[in-house]
Parts: C-alpha cells; sequence; structure tokens
C-alpha cells in the first residue's frame, strides 16, 4: 500500500484527506512543516499533500527544507486557498507536481493522486 503525508495546520483538512484516502493509501498526517520534516527524516512517502499557508514554516519554507533532504525525490501536490501563477512556478522549481484549490473535492483529490502515481 502507498504511503501518503498529508501536511496541513487544519485538523479539518488532515480528517478530510485521511478520511478520503484511507482506502487506498496509509495516510500519516503532521501540522506543521517542522514534524513534516522530522517525518521524512524517519520514513519516505511515496506522495506529499502540503498546505501552502502554515503557521510556522509555510508550504515554501517546507517545500525547500525537504529539498535538503540528500535525495529526495517525492511528489509534492500542492493545497492552497489562494493560489497565483508566480507561486505555482517558484513550487514548481521547487519540485511541487500539482495544485489543488482548498476547500478540496475528494473526487479531484483522488484524481490528482492517481494522475501523479501514474504519471
Amino acid at each position: 500500500m502507498r504511503i501518503i503525508l498529508s501536511v496541513d495546520d487544519s485538523v479539518s483538512t488532515l480528517t478530510l484527506v485521511r478520511e478520503t484516502l484511507r482506502e487506498e493509501y496509509k495516510v500519516f498526517v503532521v501540522t506543521s512543516g517542522e514534524e513534516a520534516i522530522a517525518f521524512l527524516k524517519k520514513q519516505k512517502p511515496d506522495l506529499i499533500l502540503l498546505d501552502f499557508y502554515m503557521i510556522g514554516l509555510d508550504g515554501l519554507e517546507t517545500l525547500e527544507k525537504m529539498n535538503e533532504i540528500e535525495g529526495f525525490d517525492i511528489p509534492v501536490v500542492m493545497l492552497t486557498s489562494i493560489s497565483t501563477k508566480p507561486l505555482e512556478e517558484t513550487c514548481r522549481q521547487l519540485g511541487a507536481v500539482a495544485f489543488l484549490p482548498k476547500p478540496f473535492d475528494p473526487d479531484i483529490l483522488r484524481k490528482t493522486i492517481a494522475d501523479v502515481f501514474e504519471g
């Protein structure tokens, strides 16, 4: 079973992600960028769902720190309530492979993840 790490400071978003994906994937959740970095030093998920706007390290800072981990090559899907082309371009340069608006549609989340794994 593939492993997904969901990083978001919203417990309700993490709960929705877990409920949406639990049939198909093993989902781990953390509530901060700092926790995500600590998780990645112990375990390698197959995909990361990363909120952009978080307290502490935001999504961009978290993505930058993830890229500092030796051998980091995990696809990252950004979840964000506000998205701009410059923001998306910066995230893509750091390895983000897709963007989903928040609140997200569970079916679109499933499809996006499936597309990343197929692609």
